[in-house]
């Protein structure tokens, strides 16, 4: 069965895994930084190996040039078939983002991913360095969305910031009202998060459509998912998945 080696490179961690038989397993997490540095050397071979591809081939999006700049070295010295995708790279949706070229390809992916899953319309919100909340309509048109800051990057703001504030990693539980400075901080990231979540979802479904569910996905994709109100659906792996979707779309299914 043919299988696709899955590469997103986010702005501080880079997701790797095999896209087959329309579902994706992953097999690595690293930082960006790391596997820019490793692009060319003995961590990508050992993925690949982990992978067990007889004939690779690699599908990449990337929101960090020097990085994605890597992996295209690293497959091109290799003879290795690659395709990066791009904010205006064809998909199975109709993109009606004013400025496809300038849409992040994470977020193209995780809309991809979200209507394979749920059908259409549907609400994602991708929990990464960045908290992102896009719309499908019905008739599969991603639409755009909005972009705030990520639960762990305000924080570390926060931190960085200010002179009381201290510097705080985020678990759980999270508590109901923070009665330490570090519970405060924690309460506002996370709570904060999932209420901003809820109120785009709903104002987005004015848009779309009152019964278009909310899919979760990103590093703080499970944490977040805790304290909504909301019905939603959490998928680990969804930008991978919408990488290996539009790997196929634009391969004739290959």
């Amino acid at each position: 069965m043919s299988a696709v080696l899955v590469v997103d490179i986010g702005n501080t961690t880079t997701r790797v895994g095999v896209w087959q038989g329309g579902t994706a397993r992953e097999l690595s997490i690293v930082t960006t930084r790391a596997m820019a540095d490793a692009a060319g050397g003995t961590e990508v071979e050992a993925i690949a190996e982990r992978a067990g591809l007889a004939r690779l081939r690699v599908a990449i999006s990337s929101v960090v040039p020097a990085a994605e700049m890597a992996w295209i070295r690293w497959c091109q010295e290799r003879g290795v078939p690659y395709m990066v995708i791009h904010g205006d790279t064809p998909t199975p949706l109709t993109n009606r983002y004013s400025e496809p070229r300038r849409l992040g390809p994470d977020r193209l992916a995780n809309a991809v991913g979200a209507v394979r899953r749920l059908g259409a319309p549907v609400i994602v919100a991708g929990l990464g360095t960045a908290t992102v909340i896009d719309a499908v309509t019905s008739q599969r048109e991603f639409l755009g969305g909005a972009i705030a800051i990520g639960v762990e990057s305000g924080v570390s703001a926060l931190g960085e910031m200010t002179a009381a504030l201290p510097r705080i990693t985020l678990k759980a539980p999270v508590p109901e009202i923070g009665r330490t400075t570090e519970d405060c901080m924690r309460l506002g990231a996370v709570i904060g998060a999932a209420a901003f979540i809820e109120g785009l979802a709903s104002r987005f479904r004015s848009l779309v459509g009152g019964s278009a569910p909310v899919a979760l996905t990103g590093g703080n994709g499970a944490l977040v998912a805790e304290h909504l109100a909301m019905e939603h659906h959490v998928f680990p792996h969804l930008t991978l998945e919408g990488i290996g979707a539009i790997w196929e779309h634009n391969h004739g299914g290959a």
